[in-house]
């Protein structure tokens, strides 16, 4: 099925003011999110960026990405809403495009925009941007090394081995170990599905 150029336009015109909107709306929302924000509010105040805090403990739930991208945007715009949902945003646009490239490289132009479609507009994706947790980082950054593993096997550039490992590490500073397990067994998959057994077991 092709999708028509307008709806595809007019579709990210909307979903793009709706993600707008997620980040001037006031007040973080309660429990996670509203934690995270404060521990990368004292990150900023502090320049702990090395041993995260909460209150006056140490915090050894998460890994720290989400507190230094939050710490540093806080340090940017100031202690606000807009500036810790922000770089969550950004990445979320990074996500989408990885989705749109990835589709586009195994099947086509077409295949692309529907799966960056699809993404955008899930309501778990729009709620994540709003109420910020790590998972949404995580989920872009996987996408993104999966993206770049497969552009990898298919032409052998290290630039994209080198930007697949790093958004693997990434994606493992968002949320740990699942952001490396996820990628290879997405790529492991796609290689047996194709039964490129050479690939696969080549190291």
């Amino acid at each position: 099925y092709h999708i028509p150029r307008n709806f595809t336009i007019y579709s990210f015109i909307g979903l793009l003011i709706v993600y707008l909107i997620g980040l001037i709306v006031p007040d973080i929302m309660e429990v996670d999110a509203a934690q995270y924000a404060s521990i990368s509010m004292q990150m900023a105040e502090t320049n702990s960026f090395l041993e995260v805090f909460h209150l006056a403990s140490n915090y050894l739930d998460k890994p720290p990405l989400l507190f230094w991208i939050g710490a540093l945007f806080i340090k940017m715009f100031g202690v606000n809403h807009f500036a810790y949902r922000l770089p969550t945003f950004i990445t979320t646009l990074i996500g989408v495009y990885a989705t749109y490239a990835l589709g586009k490289r195994i099947y086509n132009k077409n295949t692309g925009v529907i799966a960056a479609l699809v993404l955008a507009s899930c309501q778990v994706y729009i709620l994540h941007n709003h109420d910020v947790r790590t998972d949404t980082i995580l989920t872009n950054f996987v996408i993104v090394a999966i993206w770049q593993g497969v552009a990898y096997l298919q032409t052998k550039s290290t630039l994209n081995f080198i930007l697949a490992f790093v958004s693997v590490g990434l994606a493992m500073l968002a949320k740990g170990p699942i952001g490396a397990v996820v990628p290879v067994m997405a790529l492991g998959s796609h290689l047996v599905y194709q039964r490129n057994w050479s690939k696969l077991f080549n190291w």
